[in-house]
C-alpha cells in the first residue's frame, strides 16, 4: 500500500517535539492565568467580607438606645470611621435622606459625600436598627488599593513559578529527544553493522592483525580480493565471458592501493556484496526525505537536484528502478518553469525513497 502525504505537512520528529514544548507551555501559561485569576477573587472577596464588618460595626455603634439621628453624632462616627486607610467611603442613609457621609479624594483626604466615586471600591450595607425599628442603612465602601501590593507580589510568585517551570520543561524535553534520538543512532548503526556477515568482519580483523607495521591494509585486501577471483575451474563455466575479461586484468590491478577491477570481480563473486550495498544506502539516505522536504520549502533546487543525481545514480545498484527514475524526473522537473509539475516530481522522489528505505529495513 502506497504511502500518501503532502510534502508541506510532513511530521517530522524536530516538530512534533516543537509542537509539544509549545503545548506545555501553554498549560503552563493557562495554570498560572487560572491562578492569579483565583488569588484576585480571594482577595477580592476579603475586601467585601471586610467591608460589611465594618458596616455592621458602625451600625452597631450607631444603634444606640438614646440615640435620635443626631447628625453631629453620626458625624463624629463617620469621621472615627475615616480615620482608618483601608476604607474610601462611609454613608449613613435614612428614610428621609442622606444623613451624613465621606469620602476620600485624589489626595486620599476625607471630603463629605459627593456620588462621585473614582475608585472601584467594594461595598459592604448593613442596616440600621434603633431599638428593634429599621431608621436606614450605614454603607461602607473599603478601596481594592489596599490589596494591591498582595495581588502585585501573587502576580510576580505566579511569574517566576512560571519561568523555572518553563525552563525545567524544555530541559526535560531535550534531555528526552537527545536520548530518543540517540537511541535510534544506535539501532540504525547496529541495523547497518548486522547486514554485514559475520566472515567479512573476521576476514578484516584477520587481515589487519596479519598486515606488518607500516604496510597498507588496503594491499593486503587487495592480495585476498586477487585470492578470491574465479580459478580455472570456473573459467571453463559457460557464460562467465566478462569474469574472463575481468581476469585478464587482475594481474595488472594487484599493486594498486583502491582497484574497480578487484573490486567488481568481488562483487561479482561475492553474494553478500549486494547487503553491504543495502545496508551503505540505508545508512547514506536514511535523513533523505526530510532534507528534500526542507531543501524544496527552502527553494534550494541546485542542492536538491545534487542530491537527485545521488539518487539516480545510486538507486540501480539497488536495483531500485523507480526511485532511479523519480529522481531523474525531479532534476528535469526543478529546471523546468512548472513549479506544479516540480512539486508532483518532488513528491514521487521522496515517496519512492521512503519505499525503498521501508524495504531495506
Amino acid at each position: 500500500m502506497k504511502k500518501k502525504f503532502s510534502l508541506h505537512l510532513r511530521i517530522t520528529p524536530g516538530r512534533a517535539a516543537l509542537v509539544i514544548w509549545a503545548t506545555g507551555l501553554l498549560l503552563l501559561a493557562l495554570c498560572s492565568l487560572w491562578a492569579m485569576r483565583e488569588d484576585n477573587e480571594a482577595a477580592r472577596e476579603r475586601l467585601a467580607v471586610q467591608a460589611r464588618n465594618t458596616a455592621v460595626q458602625l451600625s452597631a455603634l450607631l444603634a444606640v438606645p438614646a440615640w435620635d439621628v443626631d447628625e453631629l453624632a453620626a458625624r463624629t462616627i463617620v469621621m472615627a470611621a475615616m480615620e482608618d486607610e483601608r476604607i474610601y467611603a462611609v454613608k449613613v442613609q435614612t428614610p428621609q435622606g442622606m444623613l451624613e457621609g465621606q469620602r476620600r479624594n485624589y489626595q486620599w483626604e476625607p471630603v463629605p459625600w459627593d456620588d462621585e466615586m473614582a475608585e472601584d471600591a467594594v461595598a459592604g450595607l448593613s442596616p440600621l436598627r434603633v431599638e428593634g425599628r429599621p431608621v436606614g442603612t450605614v454603607q461602607v465602601y473599603v478601596a481594592p488599593r489596599v490589596s494591591q501590593e498582595e495581588t502585585a507580589l501573587a502576580a510576580r510568585r505566579e511569574l517566576w513559578r512560571f519561568v523555572l517551570s518553563g525552563m525545567l520543561w524544555t530541559a526535560g524535553l531535550a534531555v528526552v529527544f537527545r536520548l530518543r534520538r540517540g537511541r535510534g543512532s544506535e539501532i540504525a548503526h547496529g541495523a547497518d553493522m548486522s547486514s554485514v556477515p559475520p566472515e567479512s568482519a573476521a576476514a578484516e580483523m584477520a587481515r589487519t592483525e596479519a598486515a606488518p607495521s607500516g604496510a597498507l591494509p588496503v594491499m593486503s585486501g587487495m592480495a585476498e580480493l586477487a585470492g578470491a577471483c574465479p580459478c580455472d575451474a570456473d573459467r571453463s563455466t559457460p557464460g562467465n565471458g566478462n569474469d574472463e575479461g575481468l581476469e585478464a586484468l587482475l594481474p595488472n590491478a594487484a599493486g594498486e592501493i583502491v582497484s574497480p577491477v578487484l573490486g567488481l570481480a568481488f562483487m561479482r563473486r561475492h553474494d553478500h556484496a549486494w547487503h553491504v550495498a543495502a545496508g551503505l544506502f540505508r545508512h547514506c539516505f536514511a535523513h533523505a526525505p526530510g532534507l528534500m522536504s526542507r531543501l524544496y520549502e527552502e527553494g534550494d533546487r541546485t542542492s536538491l537536484c545534487r542530491l537527485g543525481h545521488l539518487l539516480e545514480k545510486a538507486a540501480p545498484c539497488l536495483g531500485a528502478e523507480r526511485l532511479a527514475g523519480a529522481a531523474k524526473d525531479m532534476q528535469t522537473a526543478l529546471h523546468g518553469p512548472d513549479g506544479l509539475r516540480a512539486t508532483l516530481a518532488v513528491e514521487e522522489c521522496v515517496l519512492a525513497l521512503d519505499e525503498v528505505l521501508d524495504s531495506l529495513r
